[in-house]
């Protein structure tokens, strides 16, 4: 079927709760979608989504657009596809129902033909309802937030979501390659077709090519399956992620009657707890990472540069895998992911029967998740970046009969669908113990308190801080997970280390750190490399975002709780800040995956030296990596050395502060006590082979300038650049102890889509041309619209001289 975006035009309005009238095309706010409503709402200390949701408000929306049919097109088929609706969606052509979703990231589907006038305007409103909140234990953002396309196809016509394309045979000489398409007839009488199908390879080459004679009959769906044969395969992996595209064509003699293509590429998976995981041959340990949804400034709306942009910076810090937590992950974030060659864990449900909100959902679980899986599986089937489908994340009766059987369903659905890739879960052992936790904390030999943590399991594992790795090594979790753990193709572990070695007792698990905290990365991928069976570990979290807030934010206020009140908005527990700056954790995990040979600095808050900070087990001390620290100067500061080398040595402004041990024996990390002097720090890592390694922080200068640095200079139409506003002296050095408000203005063919900074605790909104920097740095997200030509960002504060930058749009 041929397919357009169908993004542009349209209006929104916030409407009462309950599904209000609906509302001509003339009012609301003019809106391209992608669309995140829910960004746009005032955040309060009193709103329902809580602190999960970042305190922003709920709501419901009417999303409207106007579509000309012509006359001519009375014998076509057109179906439009929602990428995302968030949190249920209903759709009305010319004021009569034509379909519904549920539950936020699964696709709808429309078939709009039957509602449609013809030669006439008709009227598409989409009512989204997100007003039954907390529904979700993070933000989720409200509205059309995903793209929608509009498709159009006649009598005969290739399925939307094209060919299915697999490669079930593999070798260095040739690759089978299975395409199966379905075509759809709506015709009364017998028709012959010819299906034609070509392969191109990377560079654009046909390099095979096959043709097959197909006779429809009325009213059917007909798959028609191929083998074809590449010779010489160019395989995808990581570090040479190669894609192939395959087009199909349908001809009725030399007449044209649809077409369709797909990206693809050709990769041999291979799994076992001897050699782990293995791509093409080449066994791969996974550098994992979770991420949500959400892009940050702009709230949970889904633009393809946003995501890709977020899977380079992931990538070039070291990443190669991602897990989607805890949802179906975008269609642009897939082809991001493919063409640049990280792996996806895809994952489906955070709850199942149980429900870990209010309204949340396990509500309608029971009657969606077939479905559900369905979607997921067409929507991921061609990309080869997907190597394993989840089922859940911390699911509450996994540890149980009924569980385990809900385990067994959900995996034979998947296998129903997918023979080619594997089936997991992220398992927390924590939550089948929970009821039995002072019994089970005594056995281990723990002081059990007088009064048992309460809340949910995150408030739980917060209160016992990291103990939750040694808890599931307590034999009830064994016991209680054995089913569930059995229905599996590998084991997802979250937060339960200590039972990696316990593991080896069962000759046939192969496993992984599904979530795992920051704090331990060098103990965990210590396991990773001496574990032939534990094939990769994912950290909580790759990248920062928007709700649990405050899970990462390190307070000194002699309180340890998970959620932090009101303004928190931000969890700050990701190795990227939510504007894409990575932060010292990053650096430290380069190193500990032997990626990064320099060592590198970060100093912790002088202005709480000698004050114990409140971290949560998502957190360590907060760290710059700064050496400006304005009416600190003379006051002792703790300095955080990494390095994978065995000796590291500190120098203040020439003068050595000491030398200590670091490498693996230290996780990596030297601490440094030394005195805040204005001017150079310097550390040099020593390599038992007599070479060294530098790296240097210098005092900025008090006199600033504005700087503007676009990520790039040439974007398409409906495009974003990610512009850095930052704060730099004379020597381009980030000068972190003066942050001010900065203001922009746009001219030209775009707009200021978002504007943001990293500060976890900020009042301020992201759609406000002003914003705070924090520690020297801001954001600002420009979009352009469907005109080429110029669009000139313009930034200006007190006191300071106006800067511009000019981005064209092609």
């Amino acid at each position: 079927m041929q397919r357009q975006d169908f993004n542009h035009d349209w209006t929104v309005k916030k409407v009462p709760e309950g599904m209000a009238a609906s509302m001509s095309d003339s009012e609301g706010k003019k809106v391209t979608l992608p669309h995140d409503a829910m960004v746009w709402e005032k955040r309060s200390a009193g709103n329902s989504s809580g602190s999960a949701g970042g305190y922003f408000a709920n709501g419901n929306y009417e999303y409207v657009k106007n579509l000309y049919v012509d006359e001519s097109d009375k014998e076509e088929t057109f179906i439009l596809e929602f990428e995302g609706i968030h949190n249920s969606g209903y759709v009305y052509v010319n004021g009569a129902f034509a379909g519904s979703v549920q539950g936020g990231y699964t696709r709808l589907f429309v078939d709009i033909t039957p509602y449609l006038c013809f030669g006439a305007k008709n009227l598409i409103l989409v009512k989204v309802l997100n007003t039954a909140m907390p529904n979700s234990r993070w933000y989720t953002g409200s509205g059309i937030y995903r793209p929608v396309y509009l498709y159009k196809g006649g009598k005969i016509r290739i399925d939307v979501d094209g060919p299915r394309i697999s490669t079930p045979e593999i070798s260095t000489n040739i690759a089978a390659v299975k395409v199966e398409t379905m075509l759809r007839y709506d015709g009364k009488v017998q028709k012959t077709v010819v299906l034609k199908t070509e392969i191109a390879a990377p560079g654009g080459d046909i390099v095979a090519r096959e043709s097959s004679r197909i006779t429809l009959f009325a009213q059917e769906k007909t798959v028609q399956t191929q083998r074809i044969y590449v010779k010489k395969p160019a395989l995808w992996s990581v570090e040479d992620p190669q894609l192939y595209c395959c087009k199909v064509t349908i001809y009725d003699g030399e007449t044209v009657l649809d077409r369709a293509e797909s990206m693809f590429g050709i990769r041999r998976l291979e799994l076992d707890p001897v050699n782990g995981l293995r791509i093409n041959g080449e066994k791969i340990l996974l550098r994992g990472g979770c991420i949500h949804h959400d892009n940050g400034p702009v709230g949970a709306a889904t633009f393809a540069r946003a995501e890709k942009r977020r899977i380079e910076m992931l990538k070039e810090a070291g990443f190669n895998s991602v897990r989607i937590s805890h949802n179906s992950s975008s269609k642009a974030l897939l082809d991001a992911c493919d063409r640049l060659g990280m792996l996806v864990m895809e994952e489906s449900f955070d709850m199942w029967t149980q429900t870990k909100r209010p309204f949340d959902y396990s509500l309608v679980f029971a009657d969606n998740w077939e479905k559900d899986l369905e979607d997921i599986v067409r929507k991921d089937f061609n990309h080869p970046c997907v190597f394993m489908y989840s089922i859940g994340n911390e699911i509450k009766e996994i540890h149980m009969p009924a569980g385990a059987q809900w385990s067994r369903r959900l995996t034979e659905k998947i296998r129903s669908l997918d023979t080619t890739r594997y089936v997991t879960n992220a398992i927390n052992g924590m939550i089948g113990i929970m009821g039995d936790l002072p019994v089970v904390m005594k056995d281990m030999g723990m002081t059990v308190p007088e009064r048992t943590p309460g809340g949910g399991i995150n408030d739980t594992m917060t209160a016992l801080m990291g103990a939750m790795n040694y808890l599931s090594s307590h034999p009830k979790v064994e016991e209680g997970l054995k089913e569930s753990y059995g229905t599996l193709d590998l084991i997802g572990l979250n937060y339960m280390r200590d039972v990696y070695d316990q593991m080896k007792e069962y000759p046939n698990r192969v496993f992984y750190g599904a979530e795992t905290l920051p704090p331990d990365i060098a103990q965990n991928w210590k396991k990773v490399k001496e574990l032939s069976a534990c094939i990769g570990d994912y950290t909580w979290t790759a990248w920062d975002y928007l709700g649990e807030a405050g899970i990462g934010i390190v307070t000194y206020d002699g309180r340890l709780r998970f959620a932090k009140s009101y303004p928190a908005y931000l969890a700050y527990c990701g190795d990227f800040d939510i504007t894409g700056y990575r932060r010292p954790m990053s650096y430290l995990r380069e190193i500990v995956f032997g990626l990064r040979k320099a060592p590198f600095i970060a100093v912790q808050l002088p202005e709480y030296y000698g004050k114990e900070p409140m971290c949560t087990p998502w957190s360590l001390p907060v760290t710059v990596s700064s050496w400006t620290w304005k009416g600190q100067e003379g006051k002792n500061c703790l300095v955080e050395v990494y390095s994978d080398a065995p000796e590291v040595e500190l120098f203040v402004n020439g003068e050595s502060v000491g030398r200590k041990s670091a490498g693996e024996a230290q996780e990596y990390r030297a601490l440094f006590d030394t005195v805040y002097l204005p001017g150079e720090i310097k550390a040099t890592a020593y390599y038992e082979d007599g070479t060294t390694e530098q790296y240097f922080l210098r005092t900025a200068a008090d006199e600033v300038s504005l700087c503007l640095l676009s990520d790039r200079v040439k974007i398409g139409k409906d495009d974003l650049a990610y512009v850095a506003v930052e704060l730099r002296d004379s020597e381009g050095t980030l000068q972190t102890a003066a942050d001010r408000k900065i203001c922009l203005r746009v001219e030209g063919v775009g707009q200021v889509q978002a504007f943001g900074s990293a500060d976890p605790m900020s009042e301020e909104n992201f759609f406000d041309e002003s914003r705070t920097t924090y520690y020297g740095r801001a954001i600002a997200v420009i979009r352009s619209g469907e005109d080429s030509g110029t669009i000139r960002l313009t930034a200006w504060a007190d006191a300071m001289e106006e800067v511009s930058i000019e981005i064209e749009v092609e």
